[in-house]
């Protein structure tokens, strides 16, 4: 009886600090971003310390309180992206699962999260949220070209960088899938190790990760990179509307991002082996994100360490 009454204040207090959470995320700009993604810790810390059923009540409970206080669509895509994350990363922790099956089974249930979102959205409440996103995105370039002619740049100028804008978003529009699928393991990561922060300090334990510098993306993973590869490049000189063409762009992107990681971890093993400051490897890592050629780099140096395995940890065949 005991228990099931700190169970349940337990879970009142968590709902409530997931409603503070909804708010921010809605009536702060900048900070509201990062509490977005971190929207489920309440429903993982719940479910870890006192099972599923409490955390779909808090979850539950949350929803309700978000939609009465905020609107019903706001607590509906947080319950569905989110909560549905958060209901199986906290199941996982409670059963003590090793982080890298931990992080499989989270990223499945962010894809799926994500996935639902969109299915529910055409469904339930009728409207396509992608859509609604680029055609806000196309009513900004109208008011940047409005704010590009008051100050003065040529009508040619002014459509050369609106055209190099809108070539962008096409891109962006097309490569949508892909970023959901790279997304849903970062916010698998980011709820995981909060949780266990905030879980060890109260007296609980948990598998930590292998050493940054010994993850390995899979071999296999070099396959439908170079297929993607072809596939883009044929496809963008004879139909880039095909739907062949936008699948192999994504299937680029997810791979091109694997590989990424693997060359960060290369730097990072490089400059640990070789005692050499941690700074580079810093240096190395931002630079990917300023200069897209170095990015390119680095998705180059990941493909050979898969192939040569700089660091002699894969096994032999």
């Amino acid at each position: 009886m005991i228990r099931k009454t700190s169970a349940m204040v337990e879970a009142g207090i968590l709902a409530a600090i997931a409603i503070v959470m909804a708010l921010i995320s809605m009536y702060v700009p900048v900070l509201g971003a990062f509490v977005n993604f971190v929207w489920p810790l309440p429903i993982v810390i719940c479910g870890a310390r006192h099972g599923l059923k409490w955390s779909i009540m808090t979850l539950l409970v949350a929803t309700i309180i978000i939609a009465m206080i905020m609107s019903p669509v706001n607590a509906f895509f947080l319950a569905a992206i989110f909560g549905l994350l958060g209901l199986i990363l906290g199941e996982c922790m409670r059963r003590h699962l090793a982080p890298m099956q931990l992080m499989a089974f989270g990223t499945i249930g962010g894809i799926i999260a994500l996935v639902l979102n969109i299915v529910l959205s055409f469904v339930v409440l009728g409207i396509d949220p992608i859509n609604m996103m680029f055609t806000s995105f196309d009513e900004s370039l109208v008011q940047l070209a409005a704010y590009y002619r008051e100050h003065g740049m040529s009508e040619a100028d002014i459509k050369t960088s609106i055209d190099s804008y809108k070539e962008m978003l096409r891109m962006m529009k097309i490569i949508m899938p892909g970023a959901f699928l790279i997304c849903a393991p970062i916010m698998a990561f980011i709820n995981y190790i909060c949780a266990k922060k905030i879980l060890t300090k109260l007296g609980d334990s948990f598998a930590s990760f292998p050493p940054f510098i010994m993850l390995k993306v899979p071999q296999w993973v070099l396959w439908p990179y170079f297929l993607s590869l072809l596939a883009v490049t044929y496809f963008y000189q004879t139909d880039q509307s095909s739907w062949m063409y936008a699948a192999a762009v994504n299937v680029q992107t997810v791979c091109s991002f694997s590989l990424v990681f693997q060359g960060i971890v290369l730097i990072y093993w490089y400059v640990e082996t070789k005692n050499k400051p941690r700074w580079w490897a810093n240096i190395g890592t931002a630079l990917m994100f300023m200069i897209p050629l170095f990015s390119q780099i680095i998705v180059y140096v990941g493909a050979f360490d898969m192939v040569f395995d700089f660091r002699k940890i894969r096994n032999r065949r």
